[in-house]
């Protein structure tokens, strides 16, 4: 884990998820997300230090454990302040609320609460709208980057995007199938609004940073549209949700072992779903206590 060095005041700590730091001519800086535990966190605050910085504040870009399962260790060891959307607030004061929606809304069973899903609790200290703002001293842009999830931000400063899990690098679109989204219909618009934003760079979380996003982009949006297509075709026969689970696992060569693998599947699935639904392409019956979904007649 090293400080690696963007612009004159931004930088980014690579890892599992990249996290993000801008700084000021004074040395005060702010953390983009922090990691998924404290392992992770620690690691990351020696960076900081070793490098002459101050940490003063955290913006947690979504509410997913890898992004914010360090920052109560940071707001500890450091009197940071933690920032983030509304929407994420919910999850980053409630954890619980994560496993709680994969799991239909019933309490979690053990194999959900594990620190993948179930982050350690962490008090917000502002909420961010899009739009400039100034935080601890540092002035940086909020970006509505929903669709990942659905209070997902970025931050863009001096030309710099961190642009959070909007999109994963193409390499991890082929070892992981189908990346997670929430919202299909707001993850495209997202992919649209990043294509369209004028950057030197761009930090994806999962990935290397780029001068040119419109190739990521497109590999994201493509294997949007494929699972689009393939999940409407798959309707022209009735099946169940967990059916159309099966298939597109099968489809993108997704094994799912364990429950977290299958309830994170089973929610971009859903999201799809949903949106094949609110788009008038599909359409549901019920049969023998069953939910089924097929192609809407023309």
């Amino acid at each position: 884990m090293k400080l690696n060095k963007i612009k004159d005041n931004v930088f980014y700590i690579d890892g599992a998820v990249n996290m993000g730091l801008i700084a000021a001519d004074d040395g005060s800086a702010l953390l983009l997300d922090a990691g998924i535990d404290d392992s992770v966190s620690r690691k990351a605050k020696r960076v900081v230090e070793e490098s002459g910085f101050e940490l003063k504040g955290i913006i947690i870009t979504h509410a997913h454990a890898d992004h914010s399962g360090g920052a109560p260790y940071l707001v500890k060891a450091t009197g940071a302040k933690v920032y983030s959307s509304a929407f994420e607030k919910t999850a980053l004061e409630f954890p619980v609320w994560e496993p709680l929606y994969l799991f239909s809304g019933a309490y979690p069973p053990a194999p959900l609460r594990n620190k993948f899903l179930f982050a350690p609790q962490v008090k917000v200290d502002g909420v961010l709208e899009p739009g400039s703002h100034n935080i601890e001293g540092i002035e940086v842009e909020v970006v509505d980057l929903s669709g990942h999830t659905l209070g997902q931000i970025g931050i863009k400063v001096d030309g710099v995007l961190f642009c959070a899990d909007a999109v994963i690098a193409p390499e991890y679109i082929e070892k992981h199938g189908v990346p997670l989204n929430a919202h299909i219909e707001k993850a495209l618009a997202t992919l649209e609004l990043l294509e369209k934003t004028s950057a030197s760079f761009f930090v994806p979380a999962h990935g290397a940073p780029v001068d040119d996003i419109k190739p990521v982009v497109e590999a994201n949006r493509q294997r949007i549209k494929d699972t689009i297509e393939y999940i409407t075709c798959l309707l022209k026969e009735p099946r169940t949700a967990e059916e159309v689970l099966k298939g597109v696992c099968d489809r993108f060569k997704i094994e799912m072992t364990t429950m977290t693998q299958y309830y994170l599947m089973n929610l971009t699935v859903m999201a799809y779903i949903g949106y094949l639904l609110d788009n008038g392409l599909i359409t549901k019956f019920y049969e023998n206590n069953r939910q089924y979904f097929c192609e809407k007649s023309k």
